[in-house]
């Protein structure tokens, strides 16, 4: 594996896949109606056993972020490909074209999740990860915009 065939612009792309997998993690959605009714009622749930910790939802739960995901990781796959050169990858399109769109594709499923908000949607207030992701996508996309810019 030879890293020295890799742009900044793909070193781009597989930063916004990492940040992708992270924001997987992280609170997409909470549901705050229960904010006040958990504040008055911790220590009695506390003592009751009941997990409180289950009123978020983090973007393993969504059938479209883990897909964006998956098109982010396939966007690595695309340009880390050169970096094994025993590797040849044909393709009709160009490497960067193919990236950005990629990239634009999860970002559109990224920005469905943010603004389909699970019902009822007076419940649910949006956590850090939806946004985190859209980020990601959002760097995916751009690598490739920039990769299809450069001189060849």
């Amino acid at each position: 594996m030879d890293t020295s065939k890799l742009s900044r612009y793909d070193w781009v792309v597989v930063g916004g896949m990492i940040l992708m997998f992270i924001a997987l993690f992280l609170t997409w959605y909470r549901v705050e109606i229960l904010d006040q009714l958990l504040r008055e009622l911790s220590r009695s749930l506390d003592e009751a056993g009941v997990d409180t910790a289950r009123f978020t939802m983090n973007g393993w739960q969504f059938f479209a972020a883990v897909l964006a995901w998956l098109l982010t990781l396939l966007a690595t796959v695309v340009v880390a490909l050169k970096a094994f050169p025993d590797i040849p990858l044909r393709s009709p399109l160009p490497e960067g074209l193919t990236v950005l769109a990629l990239g634009a594709i999860a970002f559109v499923l990224v920005l469905y999740r943010l603004i389909a908000v699970p019902a009822p949607a007076e419940a649910f207030g949006r956590g850090a990860g939806v946004y985190v992701a859209l980020i990601a996508t959002l760097l995916v996309a751009a690598g490739g915009f920039l990769k299809n810019a450069e001189p060849r």
